[in-house]
């Protein structure tokens, strides 16, 4: 398998250097496709300089600059849209770099997604032995702190390794038609698909780990209404030993206490 990372990133670049380790031994070539304006118009000054410096580390392959285009309301405002349009281009930017490269086999990450290499390592020989078009896997999700896990686990889906052929591409599917629940900006025909099980894989998702939270809520493509951010902010800025986890749309989790597998260090 020659397996073709694609990092989306405009914040959050405190784990990025966690995840490209972590995919080190596995990625035949890996890409960061980079954005200094995020969806809605903000500003990230301080990115670049940091994902040269990674580059310069041999951590990244090769850099790729994203200018996000801003879909605009009829008052000036930037449309909930931006979002997710943006983020379906930029994955398939990272696609297009892949198969450019030579890799046969692709991985559309955040900067905050990792795997357990034992499991990374059975789910590759096992896609490969298969024939698979698409697969994907359950997740476990982080709050505040690497040792903090949402329970009970969150019930969607992330993709796992997409098949490059000639016509793959990613596209917006309805979700009631398609195999999994999962985010929509990362959708390709799942054609021959394989289901990982907890047992088999899961993802360590590391969504709420951050040094500040705002620019997430702010600038992520699961936008909600101005209050509902001030919430999560709150409950995040406040958080207290014995406290819960409160999420982007105002989901609720309890939190329990594990080892801090990956050893993060933020």
């Amino acid at each position: 398998m020659k397996l073709g990372i694609a990092y989306n990133i405009f914040d959050g670049e405190e784990m990025l250097p966690h995840t490209l380790l972590n995919h080190q031994p596995f990625a035949y070539y890996k890409v960061v496709i980079y954005q200094t304006t995020s969806n809605y118009g903000n500003e990230n000054p301080t990115l670049l300089a940091k994902l040269i410096k990674l580059k310069e580390e041999g951590l990244i392959d090769e850099l790729v600059s994203y200018e996000p285009e801003l879909i605009k309301n009829e008052d000036g405002s930037v449309n909930w849209k931006s979002g997710t349009i943006n983020e379906q281009k930029k994955r398939q930017l990272g696609l297009d770099f892949c198969r450019k490269n030579g890799c046969d086999t692709f991985m559309t990450l955040d900067c905050d997604e990792l795997y357990d290499h034992n499991e990374f390592k059975f789910a590759m020989e096992d896609f490969e032995r298969g024939g698979y078009d698409t697969s994907f896997t359950k997740l476990l999700t982080y709050y505040k702190k690497p040792t903090l896990q949402l329970t009970p686990p969150e019930e969607w889906y992330q993709p796992l390794f997409y098949k490059i052929k000639k016509k793959t591409k990613f596209e917006f599917f309805d979700t009631t038609d398609y195999p999994v629940f999962t985010d929509r900006t990362k959708m390709i025909k799942a054609g021959y698909c394989r289901i990982y099980t907890r047992e088999e894989i899961q993802q360590h998702h590391f969504a709420y780990i951050r040094h500040n939270l705002i620019s997430k809520t702010t600038n992520s493509s699961a936008q909600t209404d101005e209050q509902s951010k001030l919430m999560v902010n709150y409950q995040f800025d406040n958080w207290e030993k014995g406290d819960g986890a409160l999420l982007i749309g105002l989901q609720k989790f309890d939190l329990k206490e594990v080892d801090n597998q990956f050893n993060i260090k933020l």
